[in-house]
């Protein structure tokens, strides 16, 4: 019996899968890793249970600035990243981001024992190069997402992000534990390892554009084509960079994304502080908790775009859609967000962050895919400037973090859930006024002007 292969938008959507699930892990492998980096914790060598001393002793300010050096990089290349993706080509840079990043995670014992300002630098410069992800994902998926699956793809790719959140903490909890070099250097070198192999079988399935694969079927092929971009004709060099910056939808964008990003760097660097100096859980249970949230995050995520996209095809307007599904998502996180911060209860707290991972799940089809709404041609470009706002706060709020929790307590703590509040909020609010779900102007070539101007003018006109 034949085997029947699976249609190659959905290869490349497991791909990216899988990519940005190893960002994630050299992302935050660093997170869970810290702490057996700079507190004494068990171990367990050849059998025996011992304990292991803290190998460095680095106070709260410098944990907090090495935590957020991965993203002084990472909002540096996220414009470019939008632009070389339309010069190179999404899928070619896409990989050759996460093969240098990972040989970069290979080198960050070395560069930890050397000196704090080496691993600074190895962090910022490893940033700098997995900025161009998100850019890349929707310059790939302008060539390769049918109109009608839009919403689907992109939110079922970006789910590797989640997913790896979810695997990488307790993994690297338990390689602090069982690993080699210390504990805490063989998270590194396991992830390092990772993000080499997943490359290798890259390169060898993951083509530009469906002109250009050489295995995808015709029917497959029309069908892409039919609503997917020709990203050749775009012409790189005259970026409407005026109309995306004085536009009203895109800022609308923007506030979107950066209020998510904020509650989501507080998810990812500072609960698993929040759970082993308030909750006094230890490094390894901490892992495992504090992925929870991505956890529930994980599996929601797909069904949300997959919601989205049904909504879409009905008599429910696009606008409406993503006005629905980002400001239910982000109110209902901003609470469970707080309800957790007033808990003194371990399960409480975790089953608050777990609804708050499944209630983002909500917001993210909402506003992560309006940019192809608006501007299909230029949608890289304005994931660019998105991400460049909103990664100021992945290295803002640990800071913020750092500072306003000196004693470590409770009270502490709940200041941090109500400027986390306040910001989705803030984002709900502007998201819902400035958002739109037409395609903009500036997006349009002089052809599709035309053909529109074509179509308004026969509508104008009174039937003979």
């Amino acid at each position: 019996m034949p085997v029947i292969a699976p249609p190659k938008r959905y290869v490349l959507s497991g791909m990216i899968f899988v990519g940005f699930f190893v960002m994630s892990g050299l992302r935050v492998n660093l997170n869970v890793a810290i702490g057996a980096m700079v507190k004494n914790h068990t171990a367990v060598v050849d059998g025996q249970t011992i304990c292991r001393e803290a190998e460095f002793k680095w106070d709260p300010e410098l944990k907090g600035i090495i935590l957020g050096a991965f993203y002084y990089g990472y909002m540096v290349f996220q414009i470019p990243g939008g632009w070389l993706a339309l010069r190179l080509g999404g899928a070619r840079l896409f990989g050759a981001a996460v093969l240098v990043a990972s040989v970069f995670t290979l080198m960050t014992p070395f560069a930890t024992r050397w000196s704090p300002v080496a691993l600074i630098l190895l962090r910022i410069l490893e940033g700098l190069v997995l900025g161009v992800l998100f850019p890349c994902n929707h310059a790939i998926w302008s060539r390769w997402a049918p109109s009608a699956e839009r919403t689907t793809l992109v939110t079922v790719s970006i789910t590797g992000a989640s997913t790896g959140y979810l695997l990488t903490m307790p993994i690297s909890g338990l390689l602090t534990k069982y690993g080699f070099d210390g504990g805490w250097a063989s998270v590194f070198y396991c992830f390092g390892v990772f993000g080499i192999v997943w490359y290798t079988a890259w390169i060898v399935v993951v083509y530009d554009s469906p002109s250009v694969h050489p295995t995808i079927s015709d029917e497959e092929k029309t069908l892409i084509q039919a609503t997917a971009l020709d990203l050749s004709k775009v012409d790189t060099l005259l970026i409407p960079w005026k109309s995306i910056l004085t536009s009203p939808p895109v800022w609308g964008i923007v506030a979107a994304n950066f209020a998510l990003d904020w509650a989501f760097y507080v998810l990812l660097i500072s609960m698993p502080i929040f759970l082993l100096d308030v909750m006094k859980t230890s490094i390894t249970k901490m892992g495992f908790l504090a992925a929870a949230p991505f956890l529930v995050k994980g599996v929601c995520s797909p069904m949300s775009g997959l919601a989205a996209d049904i909504l879409r095809k009905s008599t429910v307007s696009t606008t409406a859609v993503r006005k629905i599904f980002y400001a239910a998502g982000a109110i209902a996180s901003g609470l469970l967000v707080l309800i957790a911060g007033y808990s003194l209860n371990v399960t409480v707290v975790v089953v608050c962050m777990s609804l708050a991972g499944m209630t983002t799940s909500l917001a993210y089809p909402a506003y992560t895919v309006n940019m192809l709404d608006i501007a299909p041609r230029y949608a890289s470009i304005i994931m660019g400037i998105c991400n460049t706002i909103g990664t100021t706060a992945g290295f803002v709020s640990p800071t913020v973090v750092g500072f306003i929790t000196q004693h470590q307590s409770a009270k502490e703590w709940q200041g941090v859930f109500w400027i986390t509040f306040a910001i989705l909020l803030a984002g709900t609010v502007l998201f819902c006024l400035f958002m739109s779900g037409e395609r903009q102007e500036w997006d349009k070539t002089e052809m599709q002007k035309a053909a529109d101007d074509t179509v308004e003018s026969q509508a104008e006109t009174p039937a003979n």
